[in-house]
């Protein structure tokens, strides 16, 4: 049994089950959406059958125009590396390091989500510099931290992952050498240190248990809601882009996959307000207007501290002068606002949120500024 494999599971995707279920629902035959899946997928676009049903792109105001500033995932990957300036010098190597990424930015005073202990088998990356790590280098070890209750509770994720696998809340001991998650769930200390130890070579974080500011933790629920701050680099300077939260389904310790209900949010850059809310698996359903809290409203609330939410991802950037574009995951906590993680790779959540093409008319200039930027220094390829 894996204890820390739920996440990886639920992004799986059944393709017949959902054609079945649209078409039950009203939408085109089973037979019209095969036909239409597959001119996606041999188009230019290459769509994918999950993204045909996460952007509703059977509906008829979805055609060509649509698809023409639309990003489909097979091409996330050359879109954001047209950003890199190699001239200014990368940092990949930092940025796909959670640890390493968190020491640069701490070095810099920036907040940070704070990690206090790591697993660090034989043959992963060297440990960076940080004040107060606890380092934990055999599974014995590892069984001894999590055995103690003074290290609870704590948010433990893999060092060099993404899409929030292998994450999870271990909220504290449910009697001596079983742990208690976030859920509710149980597992034993020493089975858990085992899959740990036998499935993240590369290592695996403990970090403080952060929870969302209390003017808006009845909306997002126990677990923590990140935002999605996307910052572009241009003649101007660093210049935000766009700005989505994504709430956890109610059963999930993180906003990562999960089987229940996940709702993401737009965020108006300017002012923090909450502009829309979709949910993310179901384009059938109309606009929400709440999230867990049934009785308020979550849209049109402004979210605490947001301007410097956004100023401190302006000020992380100048930590990459050869990255473009960089998806920021923000924790805003009764604290402030912190940094989590800097990803040089981001998902566009905001085809989502929005329920538009990324490369729309309002967007496409800052776009167009960024790619002009890039040419500049050594980048810039790809036309999109």
């Amino acid at each position: 049994m894996k204890y820390l494999g739920e996440t990886a599971r639920a992004g799986g995707h059944d393709t017949m089950a959902a054609i079945n279920d649209l078409a039950a629902r009203g939408g085109p035959s089973p037979w019209r959406q095969a036909l239409h899946l597959l001119w996606l997928a041999l188009s230019r676009s290459g769509v994918r059958p999950e993204e045909y049903f996460t952007y509703a792109l059977w509906r008829k105001d979805r055609g060509r125009a649509f698809l023409r500033g639309f990003l489909p995932n097979h091409r996330k990957r050359e879109f954001n590396a047209s950003f890199l300036m190699p001239d200014r010098g990368l940092a990949e190597a930092v940025m796909n390091d959670k640890l390493a990424t968190e020491t640069l930015l701490l070095a810099r005073g920036l907040p940070v989500s704070r990690s206090r202990a790591v697993w660090q088998p034989p043959g992963a990356a060297a440990l960076p510099e940080l004040p107060g790590l606890k380092v934990l280098e055999s599974p014995a070890a590892l069984e001894g931290f999590l055995s103690d209750a003074a290290n609870l509770p704590t948010f433990g994720k893999p060092r060099a992952e993404s899409f929030a696998r292998g994450a999870a809340v271990i909220a504290g001991l449910a009697a001596p050498g079983t742990l208690r998650f976030l859920t509710g769930a149980t597992a034993p200390v020493r089975a858990l240190a085992a899959e740990i130890a036998q499935d993240w070579g590369a290592g695996y974080l403990f970090q403080d248990f952060y929870q969302c500011a209390g003017s808006i933790r009845s909306h997002t629920g126990q677990a923590m809601a990140s935002v999605r701050i996307v910052t572009l680099w241009t003649e101007r300077g660093i210049e935000p882009w766009y700005a989505v939260i994504r709430l956890p389904a109610r059963t999930a310790m993180h906003d990562g996959d999960a089987l229940d209900l996940r709702i993401w949010g737009l965020i108006e850059l300017e002012t923090g307000r909450i502009a829309r809310l979709r949910n993310l698996r179901d384009p059938l359903t109309p606009d929400l207007t709440h999230g867990h809290d049934p009785g308020r409203p979550f849209l049109g609330t402004t979210l605490p501290d947001w301007s410097r939410a956004v100023e401190i991802c302006r000020e992380g950037h100048l930590a990459f002068p050869g990255h473009g574009i960089i998806g920021w995951d923000v924790f805003l906590t009764d604290a402030g606002p912190l940094l989590n993680e800097a990803n040089v790779t981001p998902g566009h959540l905001y085809q989502v949120a929005a329920q538009r093409p990324l490369l729309n008319p309002e967007l496409r200039p800052a776009y167009e500024r960024a790619k002009a930027f890039a040419r500049l220094h050594g980048g810039g390829a790809g036309r999109f």
